[in-house]
């Protein structure tokens, strides 16, 4: 707050929070930051008028440059947030095109959480108002894998359930369980197999083809490591229904719709989303 002028009585000092709000909307205005001040958010905290009379000068600055360089400050830490968020695009666009994509989704997207964290929800979707990214196709799957691994990566821990909790059910009890997933995991269906492409930066291996792939995963947390899992059609149908709280018996309708699995599949499916950890609860309804 240094460069805040200071009043000369307490009648003359605006109240702090028209001048944070007035700050706010000055950062996050497009344009000049002469238009910045002029902008309806900023006009309804203080006339434009007023703006210079509210930062302090320095020996070589102006009062609006040096509210436009916070201005700038603002801007690479927003783009700065989109890199952490998503080093695979950052990796596959390099470093030009990505800031170039992340400037253009900051100024159609401005933030509107406190939280950083949430910045990059929007930039999937806004892929496609983009003209000129090599392999769109490519490039919307794997933005989509990585905002699902920003969600995963937040979740709370949940408990973890073992499969021995259900040991020495009869038929008509295994048709009626309910499994409930942790909440650390998302489901995702990509045209491309996006998750080989982080496995081998992270690894820092050869990238793998790009080829499109019908893909089906779980995204999901362990230990505050990040992991991927490959599922057939019929064994993501039946987790899927399974995380919508389905009953068994229906779940398996579901699975035998996506073309295929068995009994004898799913007694293995089972044993590997529970060595995966992937489910908190298991009840008989």
């Amino acid at each position: 707050m240094a460069a805040l002028s200071m009043p000369r009585s307490p009648a003359e000092a605006p109240h702090l929070g028209r001048l944070q709000r007035w700050m706010q909307a000055c950062m996050m205005a497009n344009g000049p930051v002469e238009s910045a001040v002029e902008t309806p958010a900023a006009v309804k905290e203080f006339p434009a008028s007023q703006a210079p009379g509210l930062i302090r000068a320095s020996r070589t600055l102006a009062p609006l440059e040096r509210l436009d360089i916070y201005r700038g400050m603002y801007d690479l830490r927003l783009v700065e947030a989109l890199r952490v968020d998503y080093p695979g695009l950052l990796k596959f666009l390099g470093e030009k095109t990505f800031e170039e994509l992340a400037r253009l989704y900051i100024a159609s997207c401005p933030p509107e959480s406190y939280t950083l964290n949430r910045l990059g929800d929007r930039l999937p979707d806004f892929l496609s108002q983009v003209d000129g990214i090599h392999r769109p196709g490519f490039v919307e799957a794997l933005a989509r894998l990585e905002l699902a691994e920003t969600f995963v990566f937040d979740e709370e821990e949940s408990p973890v359930a073992a499969m021995e909790s259900f040991g020495g059910l009869s038929e008509d009890q295994w048709g009626r369980l309910r499994l409930t997933p942790i909440r650390a995991l998302r489901l995702l269906r990509l045209n491309y197999p996006a998750h080989e492409f982080m496995q081998a930066i992270r690894r820092d291996e050869a990238l793998p083809s790009l080829r499109p792939r019908r893909t089906h995963l779980i995204v999901h947390r362990r230990e505050y490591g990040l992991f991927h899992l490959s599922l057939s059609a019929p064994a993501f149908a039946l987790f899927q229904a399974l995380a919508e709280r389905a009953p068994l018996d229906e779940a398996m309708q579901s699975m035998f719709d996506a073309g295929g699995g068995s009994q004898k599949q799913v007694f293995e499916w089972f044993r590997q989303w529970f060595s995966e950890r992937l489910f908190s609860s298991v009840e008989i309804y």
